[in-house]
């Protein structure tokens, strides 16, 4: 029998495949975060300068130098004149040009998401999943070396094309990388491997947002260096690839090749002894053959099946219209807004996604002890509390109360703390766990499809919003979050221990049954 444990071979195979594609994604996430002011100020000198005008810095503009554009010609004044560090957190509220800009520039990394999700399946039908790989980093190089050229060429629609071409590569990364594991990984040790992406997702975000500091790279001239670091990743990825194997599974089902998957196996379970493995996959396989294909579509035609893909749907909506992408994006804005300095922000941004790591690592516990259907609804009710709260002390700062910005600070990081101990992972439990095996691709690739599309909707509106509502804004994902809540406290049952044949009980309508899950 094949040791069915951790090897090292296994955990180097899945640290490739996630360090390479998870915490890019993270670090791409939030690079923009800590430079933004910088970026939008390059922004508005070249289209300053396309206007005919000279960008105002903080020495020419003691000499009236933005005087003169408000007097000669008005238009120029909001592109050309010089924001004090006071008054930069206005910048954005007081052009409606560039603030809808920025939010295109923002959302394009989702659009490019949503689009490649579509695709993924296909791709690593076509190329395997080792393959996959090579064509992704291909196009995440190609979208961060369009946005770190932008300066030299002058054009700051590069950072709309760069941004949605790196968006092409994540939307399959995060879908491509998780199968890659699974497929590697046997049952003992898949739910440990599986936190992985996450780990790896979150030191992306502390990378970034530490690289971004403005005694850092978080300068006008620093910026487009801080975007090209987080190729050191796809870099490592392509040069380790070569050295880890392809999915034993697929080498035999798919190429039909036993020789290539037994030594596969071999290098992975570091042991011989990998007949039983190879018998039991040649089983799967005589038993998927005699089902017929499966889509996204005909999951449909199902009404226990289409209840299961709702309820993945719903959660994974609920989760992105709580507020975490606007949180994710902004983050340093939004410190900056309640009065913070920016290098006050920064840290405060840093101790964020620290908070996101630690709280991360205790939801693999808390997910076996509590159960998903307690831990997912829990964790939204703490967020829609801990977003009130960061409503009222955000009104109260503006009213002259200095120390609610620490407390609105505080909010966020608590926000932050129970959205990563259940919100963040559940909905990616539920495909696997609300329909049956032949299902549960299709499933995934539902809970892509919504994680990209409410993603894609929240950066494209929260800036356009903000402008106008400004913290009221929050109401909108409290509202959201009541919705969505109320419908998983009605509809989702625990699965938690459960066989897929007690759930789907349940989910007929099982009175006995609802009750004895509902406490599992």
């Amino acid at each position: 029998m094949a040791r069915q444990g951790l090897t090292a071979t296994l955990l180097f195979a899945v640290l490739v495949a996630t360090f390479g594609t998870w915490f890019p994604m993270g670090y791409i996430i939030v690079a923009m975060n800590g430079p933004q002011t910088a970026v939008v100020n390059w922004i508005r000198s070249v289209h300053c300068a396309r206007l005919g005008g000279i960008f105002c810095t903080e020495e020419s503009s003691l000499g009236g130098c933005s005087d003169n554009y408000t007097e000669q010609v008005p238009s120029l004044d909001l592109w050309c004149k010089h924001y004090s560090e006071e008054e930069e957190t206005n910048i954005l509220g007081d052009n409606p040009e560039l603030n809808t800009f920025w939010a295109i520039s923002s959302s394009f990394l989702n659009v490019g998401g949503l689009i490649s999700s579509f695709a993924c399946t296909a791709i690593a039908n076509k190329f395997g999943l080792k393959g996959a790989f090579y064509i992704l980093a291909a196009l995440y190089i190609t979208g961060t070396l369009t946005v770190c050229l932008a300066p030299l060429a002058g054009l700051f629609e590069m950072l709309v094309v760069g941004r949605t071409i790196i968006g092409l590569s994540l939307g399959s990364m995060c879908i491509i990388a998780p199968l890659y594991t699974a497929e590697l990984t046997p049952p003992s040790v898949r739910g440990a491997l599986g936190t992985l992406p996450i780990v790896t997702y979150v030191l992306g975000f502390i990378v970034a947002t530490s690289a971004g500091f403005p005694m850092a790279l978080g300068t006008e001239t620093g910026w487009p260096i801080l975007v090209g670091l987080g190729l050191i990743p796809i870099v490592l990825l392509c040069v380790l690839l070569p050295f880890c194997p392809d999915s034993p599974r697929r080498l035999l089902i798919k190429k039909q090749n036993k020789a290539a998957a037994e030594k596969a196996l071999r290098w992975l379970r570091k042991t011989s002894n990998v007949h039983d493995e190879l018998a039991a996959m040649q089983e799967d396989f005589a038993a998927e053959s005699g089902r017929p294909r499966v889509s996204l579509r005909s999951v449909f035609n199902d009404p226990i099946l289409r209840s299961g893909l709702t309820m993945v749907a719903v959660a994974m909506l609920a989760q992105q219209f709580s507020g975490y992408s606007a949180l994710s994006f902004y983050s340093t804005s939004i410190f900056s807004s309640i009065g913070m300095s920016r290098m006050d922000a920064n840290v405060t941004t840093l101790g964020l996604w620290v908070t996101y790591l630690i709280f991360s690592l205790i939801s693999m516990v808390l997910v076996e002890k509590s159960g998903r259907r307690t831990l997912l609804l829990w964790s939204h009710v703490l967020m829609m509390a801990t977003m009130t709260a960061l409503v009222i002390f955000m009104i109260l700062s503006k009213q002259g109360v200095t120390w609610t910005k620490y407390g609105s600070a505080a909010c966020v990081v608590m926000y932050i703390a129970v959205f990563a101990a259940g919100s963040a992972s559940v909905p990616w439990i539920l495909p696997s766990e609300l329909v049956t095996a032949e299902f549960r691709a299709s499933a995934m690739q539902l809970a892509g499809l919504m994680s990209w599309s409410g993603a894609l909707i929240v950066t494209f509106i929260f800036p356009v919003l903000v402008t106008s509502l400004h913290e009221y804004v929050f109401l909108v994902f409290i509202g959201c979050g009541v919705v969505g809540t109320g419908y998983i406290f009605m509809k989702l049952p625990e699965t938690k221990g459960k066989t897929i044949e007690e759930i789907q009980a349940v989910m007929r309508g099982n009175r006995g049954g609802r009750r004895s899950v509902a406490r599992g």
